[in-house]
C-alpha cells in the first residue's frame, strides 16, 4: 500500500529589530530537507547540506524565530547544525561520529566553488558543499582532511596570467608558398593529437624570423600574399578560445514524402575557425591544443545550391611566450572565366568568333595561420604585445584596405560566393 503524506507548510516572516524573522509552521510527514530549503527560501537564508538528509518530519510552530526553527526542526530529527557567517550547515549527526568533526569555510577568489568541490570530492571522504552567492566551500572533515583541503585549494585559487594568441591568417598564391619554403603536402598535415609538428606545422622560434618576415612584406607588396584577418583572443588557461572569420551560407534540402516535395533552407558556417586550450607550465612553458578548419563554399550551377568542403587539422604544441607556430596546407582552388565580345560583330554567322575572347584562369591559393601566444597580466589589455620590436615585422593591414588595381581584402572562392567577414 502507497504511503501518502500530507504537507501543509505555511511560512509568515515579519522582521522585528530585536528578534529577527518570525517564523509560522506547520508540517506533517514532509520531506525533512525540503523543510530545511523552505524555512531558509522564505526567510532569505543560506543554507547548505553536506549530505542528503532523509526521513519525514511533523512539526508545529508560531511565531518562533528563524534560527529558533531551525535549531528545533534540527533537534527533532538529530541533525547536527552548525551558522559560519551567513550561511547554516545542516548535516546528519553520524558524521561527528564518523570524525568528521571540524567545519571549515574556504572563502574563493578566483576558482569557482563548486569546481574546487569537484576536484577535492575524490581527494577527501570528508562531506563537502558550497555556495555559490558568497563563492565559499566548506568541509565538514578531520585535520587531515581540512589540511589536504587547504593544500589543494592553495593551488587551484590562485591569480593566473591570462593566455593572448595573436593569429594572423594569410592568403598565399602557389608560388608564394614556394618563395617562403612552404612545400606542404595535405596528406602530411596531423590528423590526430600529436606532440609534434611535422607535415603542415612548424615553429619559427622566438618571433619571426628576419628572412621569413622580410620576404612576407615583399610578398604583400607584390600582391602574391594578403593579410585576411589578425584576430586575437584572450582566454585563461585550461579553457578553451575560439575564433570564427567567416560567414552563414544558405544550403537548400529538399524533402520528398508521399509524393510531395519540401523545401528548406539550413545556414551553415563557412570560413575558418579556429579553436585552441592552452595549459600555462610552472616553467612558463605553454602546452595548447590547436585545431584548425577552413571551410569553402562552391556553388553547384545545376543544382542552385551551395557545397561546403572543410579541411581540418588538429596538433598539440609546446611553444614559449612570443614563439610563432605556423600552420599550412589548407588550400583552395578558384576557376576564373572572362569573355569579352566587341558588340555587334561578335553575332555575325560564322566570323562571330574572331571578335570574341575568351579566357580561363585557375588559382590555387592557400591559407596560412601564424599563431603566437603571449601572456597577459589580468586586467591588462592585450594591446601591450610589441608589435614594433622586430624591424621585419608584417604590420597588419586594415580589413577594408584598397591598393590601386586590387580589391578589398577577402576569401573568395569559385562562383563568387558571399565574401567572408570579421564575426565579432
Amino acid at each position: 500500500m502507497k504511503r501518502f503524506f500530507f504537507l501543509c507548510l505555511l511560512l509568515f516572516v515579519c522582521g522585528r529589530a530585536f528578534a529577527g524573522p518570525l517564523v509560522s509552521l506547520s508540517v506533517k510527514k514532509a520531506p525533512t530537507e525540503e523543510v530545511f530549503r523552505s524555512l531558509a527560501s522564505m526567510s532569505g537564508k543560506n543554507i547548505v547540506f553536506p549530505e542528503a538528509l532523509t526521513g519525514e518530519l511533523s512539526l508545529t510552530l508560531h511565531d518562533v524565530p528563524y534560527e529558533e526553527a531551525l535549531r528545533l526542526a534540527a533537534a527533532s530529527q538529530g541533525l547536527f547544525l552548525e551558522t559560519v557567517g551567513d550561511v547554516t550547515i545542516v548535516a546528519p549527526a553520524g558524521t561527528m561520529e564518523r570524525g568528521f568533526g571540524a567545519l571549515t569555510a574556504y572563502p574563493l577568489s578566483y576558482v569557482p566553488a563548486k569546481e574546487a568541490a569537484e576536484t577535492l570530492k575524490p581527494l577527501i571522504k570528508a562531506p563537502l558543499s558550497f555556495d555559490q552567492t558568497s563563492n565559499t566551500l566548506f568541509v565538514l572533515g578531520s585535520p587531515g582532511d581540512q589540511a589536504r583541503a587547504q593544500k589543494v585549494l592553495a593551488r587551484m585559487d590562485r591569480l593566473q596570467k591570462q593566455v593572448t594568441l595573436e593569429a594572423r591568417i594569410l592568403s598565399l598564391q602557389e608560388d608564394a608558398s614556394r618563395e617562403l619554403g612552404l612545400q606542404w603536402k595535405w596528406s602530411g598535415l596531423p590528423q590526430q593529437n600529436s606532440e609534434e609538428t611535422d607535415g603542415g606545422t612548424f615553429h619559427l622560434g622566438h618571433g619571426y624570423t628576419g628572412s621569413f618576415q622580410g620576404i612576407l612584406s615583399a610578398l604583400c607588396q607584390k600582391g602574391k600574399a594578403k593579410v585576411l584577418a589578425t584576430p586575437r583572443i584572450v582566454t585563461v588557461p585550461g579553457k578553451e578560445g575560439k575564433i570564427f572569420i567567416g560567414d552563414h551560407i544558405p544550403v537548400v534540402t529538399e524533402k520528398v514524402s508521399n509524393g510531395t516535395t519540401t523545401t528548406s533552407t539550413e545556414y551553415v558556417d563557412a570560413g575558418i575557425r579556429l579553436s585552441y586550450t592552452p595549459i600555462v607550465g610552472p616553467d612558463g612553458v605553454i602546452t595548447a591544443s590547436v585545431h584548425t578548419e577552413v571551410s569553402t563554399p562552391t556553388l553547384i550551377s545545376e543544382l542552385h545550391n551551395y557545397r561546403i568542403t572543410s579541411r581540418t587539422a588538429d596538433t598539440n604544441v609546446r611553444l614559449l611566450e612570443g614563439e610563432t607556430l605556423v600552420i599550412g596546407g589548407l588550400i583552395s582552388d578558384e576557376e576564373q572565366k572572362r569573355l569579352e565580345t566587341i558588340p555587334l560583330l561578335s553575332k555575325l554567322p560564322l566570323l562571330g568568333n574572331l571578335f570574341t575572347f575568351r579566357s580561363r584562369k585557375k588559382t590555387r591559393t592557400e591559407v596560412v595561420m601564424l599563431l603566437t601566444p603571449y601572456l597577459t597580466e589580468p586586467g591588462r589589455s592585450p594591446a601591450f604585445i610589441p608589435y614594433k620590436e622586430d624591424p621585419h615585422f608584417l604590420p597588419p593591414l586594415p580589413f577594408s584596405q584598397k591598393k590601386e588595381g586590387d580589391e578589398n581584402i577577402s576569401l573568395s572562392y569559385s562562383h563568387r560566393p558571399p565574401s567572408f567577414q570579421i564575426s565579432g
